[in-house]
């Protein structure tokens, strides 16, 4: 099991953050290397489904979604996922509001398939380029939060 945890303060106020960022939707647009949602069942409730592709290594690993969490949690949010296929995972998101501002930390635990492990030999540039991806995504989030209307409809 590898874990990765990052965190990210946006400009922006905690409830446009979190219904851009929690809507499946729109996950493609900042989340790096995430294909649009297939089969999607909700809107990012607990109990939403969708298959997804990502983008990694120079290969496309087919992945299924499922939100077990997305819930207010005093004056922030919870978001929890599980990711199940070519690679197996268990994100958390949690927002919380500074002052006008909002942050996000990040955490996942994952654990990429034997077949897979074989052909990337080597555990520690597995884990930096997941690490690079999600400070990608981070930061990409925070680029779209900060410059455009959200759209989260």
């Amino acid at each position: 099991m590898v874990a990765v945890q990052k965190s990210i303060v946006i400009n922006r106020p905690i409830d446009e953050v979190y219904r851009y960022a929690t809507d499946p939707k729109h996950w493609y647009q900042w989340y790096s290397g995430l294909s649009e949602p297939r089969n999607l069942s909700g809107q990012g409730e607990a109990g939403t489904t969708m298959d997804l592709d990502i983008h990694m290594f120079g290969m496309q690993l087919p992945v299924i979604v499922a939100v077990t969490e997305n819930s207010r949690t005093g004056s922030g949010y919870t978001w929890k996922g599980l990711i199940k296929g070519s690679i197996d995972s268990l994100q958390s998101w949690t927002y919380t509001p500074e002052g006008t501002a909002t942050r996000i930390d990040y955490a996942e635990e994952y654990e990429l398939p034997k077949s897979l492990m074989s052909k990337l030999a080597d555990k520690l540039i597995i884990k930096k380029v997941m690490n690079n991806a999600m400070e990608q995504s981070l930061k990409n989030l925070k680029d779209i939060c900060e410059t455009t209307e959200l759209r989260t409809n």
